[in-house]
């Protein structure tokens, strides 16, 4: 690994000005593909890289530091889409594509993960609508249980209940589809 990091960690602003330059178009177009408004990418990737500088001191370096800022990114992501969702309330229809843009790719290139991800998808998509809503909105964009009974117009225990049937239906899809392939 270089040392770039670690000259981050000491303080060194040169490094920490090579480090988002080296960075940057990777940051950004990723921050474009997750942004909820066109608009907000810049914002997201100039967050992103702030919390990074700031948090550097809990990089791994044995991990890959540009799957590293992109675990970030994802996560400043998902903080402006609550923040969307809160303030406008707004549905969106493609919201199963922006769960598949979502899905992180295995960054070991594990083959047993990569091919559960590609079976967990799958059994996803063949949920109801509303049990797919459910995941999407409780796994995908993070929000609480409570939060995704208001926005269904539902009850908080029916919320709990049928996420305990989505994960046992999900379980078992999985494993049925993972023993024909």
């Amino acid at each position: 690994m270089d040392d770039l990091a670690e000259r981050v960690r000491r303080g060194d602003r040169e490094a920490a000005a090579e480090l988002i330059a080296r960075y940057e178009p990777r940051v950004r177009l990723y921050a474009a593909k997750l942004a909820p408004r066109p608009g907000l990418a810049e914002d997201i990737a100039q967050k992103a890289f702030l919390q990074a500088l700031q948090s550097i001191e809990r990089y791994d370096p044995s991990r890959d530091l540009g799957f590293w800022l992109q675990g970030i990114v994802r996560h400043v992501a998902l903080q402006e889409w609550r923040e969307l969702t809160r303030r406008s309330r707004v549905e969106r229809d493609d919201l199963a594509a922006y769960l598949e843009e979502l899905a992180e790719a295995p960054a070991d290139d594990d083959a047993a993960r990569a091919r559960f991800l590609k079976l967990l998808r799958g059994c996803i998509e063949r949920l109801p609508d509303r049990a797919r809503e459910m995941v999407k909105l409780h796994y995908s964009l993070g929000a609480r249980c409570q939060e995704v009974a208001e926005r269904l117009g539902i009850q908080l225990g029916a919320v709990k209940m049928a996420l305990v049937r989505i994960r046992r239906m999900l379980r078992d899809c999985v494993e049925a589809q993972g023993l024909r392939e």
